[in-house]
């Protein structure tokens, strides 16, 4: 049974092995397609969703129009298409044409698409929990005796929540580095900041709590846990920076004890000197 069991375990992972390696080299070859000179695509398609700092926002509705014009060079050719959107499909303005599928394709007559052609694609972006980077919207391939690349947008997908994570975690990062840049400087100079180090180190641990749980997809507990550890390295920081004043101050105060006693011994040695002088 454990024998069983074991090569179970052992199948499944030589699979899953060569499927991401199939990915990966699929990805790869579509990356290094040679740019189609058999169809001219308009600059700038035109792509309509809702936005979260410049970026898509997830379980939005997407809309792409691209504009084609196809050469008369060849008398047809085949337009594949990919998009990571949900429910995605679309049209082309070409008479008689059925819908465009995502994962399908279309043969195009060159003879008979005159002048320009249109391609409408819609879909849902992604629901996410962490900020996905590079989604295809849509990706269109030429296929002739060779495959060439048409067009392949890609843009980041992310939310309101996720956004404020990162920056939370971003902040959090700048002020734990702040604190640990003054407590370096503070020991260097031969000061006591171990009370400041305790908090350096809480704040640390808040902020691998904050980076766990955004990659867990958990924002708003990425959220609170990166606020701690701001807190903790501001308050790192104010104790570093407090015990260098003090450390300061009692150094003013011990210059200021031997000026005093220098004064007083100056003082009574040249009054002992006059009387020496009244005597003599």
């Amino acid at each position: 049974m454990k024998k069983k069991l074991l090569f179970s375990l052992i199948l499944a992972f030589f699979l899953m092995s060569i499927c991401m390696s199939v990915s990966e080299v699929v990805a790869k070859e579509q990356a290094n397609l040679q740019e189609s000179k058999y169809v001219e695509v308009k600059p700038s398609p035109f792509i309509e969703y809702e936005k979260v700092r410049e970026m898509i926002k997830n379980g939005s509705e997407v809309s792409i129009t691209v504009i084609l014009t196809f050469s008369p060079e060849i008398n047809e050719s085949t337009l594949f298409f990919h998009s990571d959107l949900k429910n995605a499909s679309g049209h082309i303005t070409i008479e008689g044409s059925p819908g465009l599928k995502n994962g399908g394709s279309f043969t195009v007559n060159h003879q008979e698409a005159k002048n320009e052609v249109r391609i409408g694609w819609s879909g849902e972006a992604p629901e996410v929990n962490k900020r996905e980077e590079n989604v295809t919207l849509l990706n269109i391939t030429q296929k002739i005796t060779e495959e060439y690349s048409v067009i392949d947008i890609k843009r980041d997908v992310t939310s309101e929540i996720i956004e404020d994570a990162i920056s939370a975690q971003g902040e959090a990062r700048e002020k734990v580095e702040s604190a640990n840049r003054t407590i370096v400087n503070a020991t260097e100079a031969g000061v006591d900041v171990s009370e400041a180090k305790t908090s350096l180190e809480t704040a640390s641990l808040y902020l691998k709590d904050a980076n766990d749980a955004y990659w867990q997809g958990r924002q708003e507990d990425s959220i609170v846990a990166a606020t701690n550890a701001s807190h903790y390295a501001e308050l790192a920081k104010e104790k570093a920076e407090s015990a260098v004043g003090s450390m300061k101050y009692r150094n003013y105060g011990i210059l200021a004890a031997v000026v005093i006693i220098a004064v007083v011994v100056l003082g009574l040695w040249a009054k002992k000197r006059s009387k020496k002088r009244g005597i003599y």
